[in-house]
């Protein structure tokens, strides 16, 4: 049986806490600039911060009436909760009472999903809670498709509009996809069903915008609707400019690469390293990828193209130059020379030229010419080679060869199937021109970032420079490294296509620059034999150009890391580390040229890529500079930290006469696409040295100074001291909110600190490695005691999950420091094996690396299990002794050590004010409860917990009363939902008090209270056994129902063998509608198959108009005569198909015509009575 997710008994209201909607000054809803967004505005707690304008809303609500979006509602199953600023545990006491968070909007405001034990009016009733409202329909509405701003809409080159549509967590992207197609005639384009993120897009047509806007707004559990822009496309001269720092402008594109070139000199080819790209296509037969020499020998082969839909993955070929190629959704193989509609030029063959200027490698004999491919030791450096010419190319082929359009699906799986493929650095020369708002593939980019830390993310900026504000989607992803371009070779001019700064939120976009004009490198052709072609280039301009040289380089400094180069500066098997995407991106900005004009502005950002800048070598070869060392300091997500912590590092003895400079970076969540600012966990950078204390990102002319405020938009932080006063530093990691958006540990931070200055020169000897002793649990932490050698300064503890057998140098991450023995890891959980490493810094410097220890940690594990909320069912009710069985599915723990076990409570009213605790850790999926009185209905709720106290979240309230070992008498059933409750629902079937029928009190209704009821839905409410007594032979009920008109449906079903099979049981007078329209429905029923549908009106039982026509209750019969003496079970299922959904099918006053109401007989059955439970 299908299920969906519960809708749990609740009534809502629109009323708000502190002012009613008619007290409240109404404000029009507008775009929220980057000029409204000021540092006062930002910081004031108060202010709900959405993208349609910032408010009050205890003295404000934006009037959302003319923007074309579904009208405001009264009641939803999603609310807004804002608490006080000194609140530091509100999201962990929502989720204690009931509620889901699925979202963050600034300022310490909450999205979440009400249930039974959760409702508005008790989110409106908390101390704690400044103001709880409604999630409304406009909130969702991206401004650009506000109806007055809609003749600006971009149409999309197959015609139409192409709008995006996130959901929350849990919502199915299939069943909103199906809704759009139904309710706009909708064509969908994308739908993924990512756990945090669905995502559906979908093209319109132009007449048919304004129904999909409506639809879309209006459906429960989309948090977000928002025009999709079609993306466009957006070696030896710029080797020295990113290696070295040359800043002569001249040089060729082609031949032997221009010095200097420090990487190259130390054997940094881009050896062992995977880079992806997402681009138009490889023409993956020219000899820049044919061929391939790990020191084995050269190994030609051409790949052959695949389509594993992502995230999925395929084996890797990993002798191939391409490891794999692979076609993402609604691509083609092979690149092309088209031109998409709406595009300025043609693709120009541009992923051939992008994927040779990340690690293009001429090799092969073609007539009197050959060409020699790089090794690991030798560079053999030709023609246009490109920057990481030994790395390999994992291509990601996004371009649709016939239409020269660019396809592809959610990025966010594509960021998957990156990493599943083995590439850490993924390039993406493309984009969409959004005026810098923080769009769907910026979203989507940041969620898989946060999914996949070990990756960076380098994407062009666009070239719709030089407008303020122009850069695109994804490059406005807080996550991302976004490059814009320069000039050629050394050149630090900005070239004047490259898109510029801020983002609409006001944060520092693009990230770093790189050379960008007159790029040779690779050129394609439309031949695609099975034989490599002879390598022929091309020059190209454009920040497309720029991002693969960042790509490139990348790659270059990731094998700096992984074969063991720092800290010391020499390769070292000890010190492999294989770095994650936070320290890439930090160690690329902390490196930079930074173009003083422009630093940390918004047309060069923190400057232009120079890895010699910050990667420190022992050996200083010509042209390279080691004048500065790099320290680094790693938090993963795992091991990051909460609102409140606060984790320092001491550097010494920073000499004068270089500059010192400390970059922080983080991989956020992904903001909440209707909020004004995109940032939700924000940490802060302070540094404090001899002249003060600096904030990050305060500046004055290129450097740092004291004073001002801290940052509240960026996801990257920098001091720069470009003449330091000699002396110590301490850098501060501030966690200074960090709330999480009701993902699993979203509120826990990581990041990546990297700083580089003149200290730990000249190089020493490195500090013995301290020798660790014992590893234990010491309450909730990780205690490592060891002895280390005299001098040093402090030491540093390191972190692998596994064992010292099964973990790899690399793979071991900062967990702890402190200035002795033992050093405590605070983030560790219990049941999970880890092995421990430690590290004596001395002369500013990590030294050599400890012996390795285990410890399986007993501390508690805080990890949250996973419980299906919606599988708890009330079984049998039927017994000689009084009892209700109940049931649920098996949850899983998220912590090694730990099981199980499920809290049982009941109570005697639906709104469970009084539960009583019947079993407080229930081992097994199943509870009888044996102590109910007969004749009493009782409400019971279960919670899946780990043996550790960890929740997985409660269920919904479900009720019922103990009947007798054969049932109830026909002449005796009554069913009201009151004081008589027989009726076992199955979700989301439930006790409702919303639209009470003629006779007053609760019903049994199938829907969602707030909203509408699901898609792929059958399920069943289902009586006790009835003895059918002559005389009370007759069924009664009320209904009143508005269900997808012959499309979804109820039906009524008999069994009289126990519930082993049932028949259909229509009405007297027959169904009034069936499922005509069908192609599919939860339980399968045909076409044919008679049903209740559309709306009971009064003048109609299957009136057509669903959502519009005015649903009342009507009385239905049907004859049960033929089955007196029997024993029967009688049922309402309701079955849906995936989209279109409305209010759904309320039930009630069900009878079959007794005498006598709700009561139980005491004798036997064969007398004609049933006998009672006791």
């Amino acid at each position: 049986m299908n299920r969906h997710r519960l809708a749990a008994a609740i009534s809502l209201a629109v009323a708000m806490q502190f002012a009613s909607a008619t007290t409240l000054e109404t404000v029009r809803p507008q775009r929220t600039t980057p000029e409204a967004l000021t540092d006062a505005v930002v910081a004031d707690a108060g202010l709900l911060l959405l993208r349609s304008g910032a408010i009050d809303p205890q003295r404000q609500r934006i009037d959302f009436s003319a923007t074309g979006a579904a009208a405001d509602v009264a009641s939803s199953r999603y609310a807004i909760a804002q608490f006080d600023p000194a609140d530091r545990t509100a999201r962990a006491r929502l989720e204690k009472q009931g509620y889901r968070v699925v979202a963050y909007i600034p300022n310490r405001a909450y999205v979440v999903e009400l249930k039974a034990q959760g409702t508005l009016e008790r989110l409106q009733s908390s101390a704690q809670v400044r103001w709880a409202g409604i999630f409304q329909p406009g909130m969702k509405l991206d401004p650009n498709l506000f109806l007055e701003n809609r003749a600006e809409l971009a149409k999309s080159p197959y015609g139409g509009y192409e709008v995006q549509v996130f959901g929350f967590a849990g919502t199915s992207a299939r069943q909103i996809a199906e809704t759009l197609r139904k309710s706009a005639d909708a064509s969908p384009v994308v739908v993924s069903e990512h756990d945090s993120l669905p995502t559906v897009r979908v093209r319109v047509a132009e007449q048919n915008l304004s129904r999909l806007v409506v639809a879309a707004t209006a459906m429960e559990g989309v948090s977000f609707v928002g025009q999709y822009v079609q993306p466009y496309l957006d070696n030896s001269a710029s080797i020295g400019a990113v290696q070295g720092n040359n800043t002569n402008n001249a040089g060729a594109g082609s031949g032997a690469p221009t010095a200097p070139s420090p990487m190259f000199d130390h054997n940094l080819f881009g050896s062992g390293q995977i880079v992806a790209l997402s681009d138009s296509g490889v023409d993956a037969n020219e000899a820049w990828f044919t061929t391939l020499d790990k020191g084995a020998g050269p190994v030609t082969a051409i790949p052959t193209p695949a389509s594993p839909l992502p995230p999925a993955v395929l084996p890797p070929n990993p002798t191939n130059k391409i490891i794999n190629y692979w076609i993402q959704p609604g691509a083609t193989a092979n690149d092309n020379n088209n031109t998409c509609p709406g595009s300025p030029s043609s693709t120009s063959w541009h992923g051939t030229h992008v994927a040779g200027t990340i690690a293009g490698d001429a090799a092969g004999t073609f007539g009197a010419s050959n060409y020699l491919a790089s090794t690991p030791t030798a560079l053999n450096h030709e023609l246009a080679d490109g920057m990481a010419p030994n790395a390999q190319l994992l291509v990601q082929d996004i371009g649709n060869d016939t239409s020269g359009c660019l396809a592809g699906g959610a990025v966010n799986d594509m960021f998957s199937q990156t990493t599943g493929g083995g590439a850490f650095i993924h390039s993406s020369s493309w984009g969409a021109p959004t005026a810098a708002a923080y769009s769907a593939n910026d979203v989507s980019a940041d969620q898989g970032l946060r999914d996949n830390e070990g990756l960076l993310f380098v994407v062009s900026a666009g070239n719709s420079g030089p407008a303020v504000g122009s850069t695109g989607t994804p490059g406005n992803a807080k996550n991302a490294l976004t490059v814009g371009m320069l000039g050629h070779a050394g050149s630090l001019a900005i070239n004047f296509q490259s898109s510029r700064g801020p983002t609409d939120d006001g944060r520092i976009k693009p990230d770093i620059t790189a050379p960008g004009t007159s790029i040779v490198s690779a050129a394609g052709d439309s031949s695609t034999t099975a034989n490599p072609e002879a390598p022929a280039t091309k020059a190209l301009t454009g920040t497309s150009m720029a991002a693969p040289t960042v790509s490139g380089s990348a790659a270059l400094m990731r094998q700096f890391f992984t074969e063991g180069f720092y800290p010391r500066g020499a390769k070292t098997a000890a010190d492999q580390f294989i770095p994650g995407g936070m320290v890439m991106k930090a160690t690329l900005l902390n490196g930079t040229n930074p173009i003083a004009a422009g630093f940390g502005g918004n047309d060069t950002g923190w400057g232009r890529a120079w890895l010699d800048g910050n990667l420190y070598f022992s050996t200083t070869l010509a042209g390279g500079d080691d004048s500065r060392r790099l320290r680094l300091f790693e938090r993963t997500q795992l091991a990051g930290m909460r609102t409140g912590e606060v984790q320092e590092y001491t550097i010494a003895n920073v000499a004068a006469g270089q500059e010192l400079r400390a970059t922080l970076t983080w991989y956020d969540v992904p903001g909440t696409p209707g909020a004004a600012i995109a940032l939700v966990n924000n940490l802060d950078l302070e540094v404090v040295g001899p002249g003060g204390t600096y904030l990050g990102n305060v500046l004055a002319a290129g450097a740092s100074i004291t004073g001002g405020v801290a940052d509240v938009r960026n996801t990257v932080e920098q001091v720069r001291l470009s003449a330091p006063t000699a002396g110590s530093y301490t850098f501060r990691v501030k966690a200074t909110n960090v709330p999480g958006d009701g993902s699993a540990n979203s509120t826990r931070q990581g990041y990546a600190l990297a700083v580089s200055g003149n200290f730990g020169l000249p190089a020493a000897a490195a500090h013995p490695a301290p020798t660790a002793t014992t590893a234990t649990t010491v309450g909730n932490t990780s205690s490592v005691a060891f002895t280390g050698a005299a001098g040093a300064q402090s030491y540093q503890l390191y972190r692998a999950t596994g064992t010292c057998a099964t973990a790899a140098a690399g793979n071991f991450h900062l967990v702890g420091t402190g200035a002795a023995s033992p050093l405590i890891d605070t983030t560790a959980q219990g049941g999970y094996s880890y092995a421990y490493t430690i590290r004596g810094v001395a002369g500013d410097v990590e030294g050599d690396v400890s012996n390795c220890i285990d410890l399986t940690s007993t501390a508690a594990c805080t990890l949250q299990p996973q419980f299906d909320t919606d599988s708890f069912a009330i079984g049998s009710t039927e017994g000689s002794n009084c009892h209700i069985a109940l049931g649920w599915q098996a949850g899983s723990s998220n912590c090694p050590a730990s099981s199980m076990e499920y809290k049982v409570e009941r109570d005697t009213s639906l709104a469970f004010a009084a539960p009583v605790t019947l079993a407080a850790a229930n081992p097994g999926i199943t509870f009888d409860d044996t102590t109910p009185n007969p004749g009493t209905a009782y409400f019971y709720r279960v919670e899946g917990r780990d043996a550790a106290g960890n929740s997985g979240g409660f269920s919904a309230v479900l009720g019922t009363t103990p009947v007798g070992p054969n049932g109830v008498s026909s002449d005796d059933y009554a069913d009201n939902g009151d004081s008589s409750i027989y009726l076992l629902s199955e979700s989301p079937w439930h006790l409702s008090t919303l639209n009470p029928s003629p006779g007053g009190g609760r019903n049994y209704f199938m829907g969602n209270e707030s909203g509408t009821y699901g898609g792929d839905l059958c399920s069943s409410v289902t009586t006790p056994s009835i003895a059918v007594q002559a005389g009370a032979s007759t069924l009664n009920f009320n209904a009143r129902y508005d269900i997808e008109h012959r499309w979804d449906g109820a039906v009524m079903e008999i069994s009289t063998d126990n519930g082993t099979t049932w028949a259909d049981l229509p009405p007297d007078g027959g169904y009034p509608s069936s499922f005509a329209d069908t192609q599919g429905n939860g339980c399968g029923f045909p076409n044919t198959r008679g049903a209740f549908n559309g709306v009971t009106t009064a003048t109609s039982n299957a009136d057509p108009g669903n959502g519009t026509a005015v649903a009342v209750w009507k009385p239905f019969t049907r004859n049960l005569s033929a089955y007196v003496g029997q024993s029967i079970k009688l049922r309402w299922r309701f079955s849906s198909d995936s989209a279109a959904e409305f209010q759904g099918f309320f039930l009630d006053d069900v009878n079959l015509g007794g005498t006598v109401v709700d009561r139980l007989f005491k004798n036997g059955f064969e007398s004609g009575q049933v006998s009672s439970c006791n």
